[in-house]
């Protein structure tokens, strides 16, 4: 299996535009892998794509893919789906121009509201273009040549969000890129090659949540129980991606909080990384 981990960020990408802090004048001085944009993923296998975040198109040209024949959604959130008109960009075309391959999107059945509310213009697309909207199911694998996709309903009482178990052969990924507070954890998290996961607030975990100053302490998982849950799941490796530029998180501070968690193999995610299992 083969997948490109196109961007790390978060909701906000890094350095965050129209600021002039310290730290974001440096990431655009530095350019990369100090640099992050918004969170998606990419299989090579069968041109499977996760998420559209703004620079979807850009990462795309940066990371040379010309193939994307399937897309899955996490979460209708604007930092993964704003760059959904990349299907018209590829749908759109002129009388001479060659036909291209149709282009199936997934969205998990219990999110497909939130995306008909929120991302209407996927519906939009679907009627103009060779675009076919899918349904999926919670924890029922869809088969793409090789691969198999399943998505993962987190169960959050709040809010809808799912990960993918993506495998090929006895290789399994699980990509859960935002949202893991509180997900139900089960079978289908078990003995995974590598976990894609939310890197998390940094911080005291209990006194800021006692504190109930930020909403984000309260519904997000923090980096502390990221690492207790990768003890609990011992996954053979784990990347740390969704790094927010809100909070202007540096390269340097992701990887000096990983660096004691060494013999469980953790590592900060980074723009563009190849991931081969």
């Amino acid at each position: 299996m083969h997948l490109n981990l196109l961007g790390s960020g978060g909701a906000v990408s890094f350095p965050r535009p129209c600021c002039e802090c310290k730290l974001c004048e440096k990431a655009r001085k530095q350019g990369p892998p100090y640099t992050r944009t918004g969170p998606s993923l990419y299989c090579y296998d069968e041109a499977v794509l996760f998420d559209t975040p703004d620079e979807i198109c850009y990462q795309l040209e940066r990371e040379k893919i010309k193939k994307v024949d399937h897309i899955f959604y996490t979460h209708w959130h604007p930092d993964h789906t704003q760059g959904a008109r990349l299907v018209e960009h590829k749908h759109f075309g002129y009388m001479r121009e060659p036909k291209r391959k149709p282009t199936n999107i997934y969205i998990p059945d219990r999110a497909y509201l939130d995306f008909e509310k929120f991302v209407p213009q996927l519906f939009y697309w679907q009627k103009q273009y060779d675009i076919k909207i899918h349904k999926i199911k919670d924890r029922k694998s869809v088969r793409i040549g090789k691969v198999s996709v399943t998505p993962i309903n987190f169960f959050r009482s709040d809010r809808e969000r799912f990960a993918y178990l993506i495998e090929e052969g006895d290789k399994r990924v699980m990509y859960a890129p935002c949202s893991v507070f509180e997900a139900k954890i089960d079978r289908f998290w078990k003995d995974l090659d590598v976990l894609i996961m939310e890197l998390g607030w940094f911080g005291n975990t209990k006194a800021l949540r006692a504190k109930g100053r930020y909403p984000v302490y309260q519904d997000h998982i923090s980096f502390e129980e990221n690492i207790e849950l990768v003890k609990l799941l011992k996954p053979r490796k784990t990347i740390l991606t969704h790094i927010e530029g809100t909070r202007h998180i540096t390269l340097e501070e992701v990887t000096k909080a990983v660096a004691p968690y060494k013999k469980l193999n953790v590592s900060p995610a980074i723009d563009g990384m190849h991931i081969r299992i």
